[in-house]
């Protein structure tokens, strides 16, 4: 998509306001059309064109205005994120974690810099999650100062109380439904690593301000080998001691990472449910409930919250939008991709019922304990972070559980721009192939070579790294194979299956011209014709699916839409994925050509070709004939080895 979901309903609901002119528009016509009786037939004509664009328009500002409160509930909208206007697609990841802040950026910040708690809340900021933005000059400046200590706003942090109070984020149907008195209990567990005093405090008082209080078994917080002062004994010990819950404070003697982290937690936790929390979080009200409820009906669900943005420059709370679950991409990393039409429709049906997801973020979940002892816990092969959702996804759904996100639970998390931290001792790159080789090798069968093909780097490190007792751990557990997750749990994926035909897309008029997608100077992906690569390039590498699509990376779909200003022009875009019409191509092999279902015009290379060109070539679509721009061949990329081990 171009554009996200919130945009494009809210352009469609500000065309209502303009319905009032239609009608004085509507009136002058039917004046013309008494006056002149030699147009009477063509003015009658647009006249009854004219009604029924408006009947149309009014029958979707009805339905419009039905989904607004559905999904937005009364006077809220969601909110794009940065990224999100920037690349048109909400592809923000959460949950990502790892270790010591970077020495390029410790150049500049005092060891006093960094170990002051400057936490003194001010009348007012941030309340009913407000964005704090007006700053004096000298507030300005120290907050530019100390922005890498965090990576987010800690003067703004510092300056918002630990107990404000937010917007209730809900649906209204959320709101009205009540839930079972005998809940399961929970511990919640968050892992920390040097994070600011105030965001970790907020994170606290978030959870005990907003959860029932019975239902809070316990907090537990595992410091992953912090080295600031105010997170050391005694000084967050006798800050936590007032606190009406109980608190436990684990203290790793070495840094071991977010992974080992969470598992300690888990290790020392008494309560029914564990409930996996970021240090940068806040909960808001009735968020609990429907977690637990779910895994009361079902304790193999794994449900996470509809992540909400708190923005890291002034930590105003934006609420999330739900028509997103979480999927991968070609290089195993986590992306949020918009639902699939069927399932789209089926919780505009159910708006409060659980959302299928083929993989969770990672950072905000919860899971029934002795489920999580039987799944396998966390693989503790995998170092620091990177690939554990993936892994904990995969495991859940190809061995019986469920990945679910609960549009009635809301949790907001700040979005960082980047990490304040890397991996300690470690090359990041290493780690990660590391990571995401165990997950290949353990869960994806053989599309685990189509990942090598796409991180050669990761396949030289497969003789090095031992996944045996993981892949023990598939059979013990009866696992399904990565194909039937592929067929049944991430449908609409865009992984090569026997069916589709995978590769370069050349053209006849030139065959050294492929097709590719490039990245625009505003960071959206588009259409391009480039000079074909010999290499494994994941940018002209396309897939032609069964269903009649042009596929690639990132869940994106060659379309041709009609330009708003004619009735017969086409242009070639890359969209998301979404099922519509204009994403259908019929391609027959002895012709090489590629029809337009929805145009019925044909896919062609441009008429000149200049690999300097800023706008990179685009394709075009034009009236079908025998033209040699007109023909493409797919040249078959193999990705699976003769004999697959």
């Amino acid at each position: 998509m171009n554009v996200s979901l919130a945009d494009e309903l809210a352009e469609l609901l500000a065309g209502r306001l303009e319905l009032s002119n239609l009608g004085g528009v509507l009136s002058v016509m039917i004046a013309s059309l008494l006056r002149s009786r030699r147009r009477s037939r063509r003015l009658v004509a647009a006249t009854v064109l004219l009604l029924a664009f408006l009947a149309v328009w009014c029958s979707l500002s009805l339905a419009l205005f039905f989904l607004s409160d559905v999904y937005f509930g009364p006077d809220k909208q969601a909110i794009r994120t940065q990224k999100t206007a920037a690349r048109g697609n909400y592809h923000v990841v959460v949950g990502h974690y790892n270790g010591n802040l970077p020495e390029d950026r410790k150049r500049n910040l005092t060891a006093e810099e960094l170990n002051a708690n400057n936490y003194f809340p001010h009348d007012e900021w941030g309340e009913g999650g407000a964005a704090v933005s007006q700053l004096t000059r000298e507030q300005q400046k120290l907050s530019d100062a100390t922005f890498a200590v965090n990576q987010f706003n800690l003067l703004v942090s510092d300056g918002i109380s630990v107990r404000r109070a937010l917007p209730d984020v809900r649906k209204p149907t959320c709101r009205n439904l009540t839930y079972p008195a005998d809940l399961p209990t929970t511990s919640v567990i968050i892992v920390y690593h040097n994070e600011a005093y105030s965001t970790l405090l907020r994170t606290v008082w978030s959870v005990i301000d907003r959860s029932p209080k019975e239902l809070i078994k316990e907090i537990i917080l595992v410091d992953d080998f912090s080295e600031r002062d105010f997170l050391r004994y005694p000084a967050l010990d006798n800050a936590l001691k007032p606190l009406p819950v109980d608190i436990k404070i684990i203290r790793s003697k070495e840094r071991v990472g977010l992974i080992r982290a969470r598992m300690m937690g888990a290790q020392e936790a008494r309560g029914d449910v564990l409930t996996f929390l970021d240090s940068h979080c806040e909960c808001t009200k009735g968020w609990l409930e429907p977690l637990l409820a779910r895994i009361r009906l079902d304790r193999k669900a794994v449900p996470c919250p509809i992540i909400d943005i708190i923005n890291d420059n002034t930590f105003q709370y934006q609420k999330g939008i739900e028509m997103f679950r979480g999927g991968f991409n070609w290089n195993l990393q986590f992306r949020w991709y918009a639902m699939p039409s069927s399932l789209a429709k089926s919780h505009l049906a159910d708006p409060t019922g659980p959302i299928e997801s083929p993989t969770m973020a990672g950072g905000l979940f919860s899971i029934d304990r002795k489920y999580f002892e039987e799944l396998g816990e966390y693989d503790a092969g995998m170092d620091i972070w990177g690939g554990e959702n993936l892994e904990m996804s995969f495991r859940i759904w190809q061995c019986g559980g469920r990945v679910e996100i609960l549009p009635c639970s809301h949790v907001g998390h700040v979005f960082r721009k980047s990490s304040p931290h890397d991996f300690p001792g470690k090359s990041s790159g290493k780690v990660l192939n590391a990571n995401l080789l165990r997950v290949a090798e353990v869960w994806m069968d053989e599309w685990k070579f189509f990942f090598y093909k796409i991180a050669p780097q990761a396949f030289r490190m497969r003789q090095s790294i031992d996944v045996s007792e993981r892949v023990e751990l598939r059979k013990k557990l009866h696992c399904k194979s990565f194909k039937w997750y592929l067929q049944t749990v991430f449908k609409d994926h865009f992984l090569p299956t026997p069916v589709d035909r995978f590769g370069r897309m050349t053209s006849a008029a030139n065959s050294s011209v492929c097709l590719a997608w490039a990245l625009r100077s505003s960071g959206i992906k588009a259409p391009a014709s480039v000079e074909c690569l010999r290499t494994f390039q994941k940018s002209q590498l396309w897939l032609y699916t069964g269903d009649r699509r042009l596929r690639t990376d990132e869940h994106l779909c060659v379309s041709a839409v009609q330009l708003l200003h004619t009735t017969s022009e086409y242009q070639v875009q890359l969209k998301e994925c979404a099922g519509l019409e204009n994403e259908y191509w019929d391609y027959k092999a002895t012709i090489g050509r590629f029809k337009h279902r929805q145009s019925g015009l044909c896919l062609a290379s441009p008429d000149i070709f200049d690999p300097s060109k800023e706008e990179f070539n685009p394709p075009i679509v034009e009236r079908c004939r025998s033209d040699e721009k007109q023909k493409w061949t797919i040249s078959e990329s193999s990705w699976l080895p003769e004999h697959p081990s």
